[in-house]
């Protein structure tokens, strides 16, 4: 969720990907009104779900998943381009039911726990630099 101040008002922002749906639901605190939008969804991740994410500024990054089996793709989607990108980087291993963590100290990602594609629970601890997926970001 973000929040956006615009002319001293308080909006908010939050964006949701399920499956095949994407929204970004807008909510103005003073007129106590919501707003929905939908955003396109990358064809590849529509049958996915359990992925690990994490937003830093303008980019979501998406890690792994399960649809009809267990990934090791990740994604990026641009908030403001409204644009989808396909890493040709994987996961070393198949990974859902993860967690992804920003440390904003130090620019890292930890991809924790999770299952694997025999739906096994692993005690995984990936970390990785955000330059590495976004440039932009340094």
């Amino acid at each position: 969720m973000m929040k956006i101040n615009q002319k001293n008002q308080q909006n908010y922002q939050m964006l949701l990907f399920c499956y095949e749906t994407g929204l970004s639901i807008e909510y103005d605190e003073d007129n106590n009104t919501f707003q929905f939008h939908q955003l396109p969804v990358c064809h590849d991740i529509k049958s996915f779900f359990q992925y690990a994410y994490v937003c830093i500024n303008d980019i979501i990054l998406f890690f792994g998943g399960n649809g009809n089996e267990v990934s090791k793709s990740m994604y990026k989607y641009s908030i403001r381009k409204n644009k989808w990108m396909i890493f040709k980087n994987t996961l070393p291993s198949p990974l859902c039911n993860c967690v992804a963590i920003l440390n904003e100290e130090d620019n890292d990602i930890h991809i924790i726990g999770g299952a694997n594609d025999k739906n096994i629970k692993v005690s995984t601890h990936m970390k990785t630099k955000v330059r590495i997926w976004d440039p932009l970001q340094l």
